[in-house]
């Protein structure tokens, strides 16, 4: 069962992982788009790129 193999973790644990994953991203121009679907993070708004960077 990978359920129950997968360690459960505090909703805000969750939140300052993904919160520190995210600033990881944009410090190394990562793909956010494809951060916030492995992580199944959901913004308020839309992503979206600038050509200049």
């Amino acid at each position: 069962m990978k359920t129950q193999e997968k360690k459960r973790l505090n909703i805000f644990q969750k939140i300052m992982e993904d919160k520190r994953a995210i600033w990881e991203c944009i410090q190394t121009n990562g793909d956010l788009k494809q951060l916030a679907k492995k992580r199944d993070i959901k913004f308020a708004t839309p992503i979206q790129y600038r050509s200049d960077r």
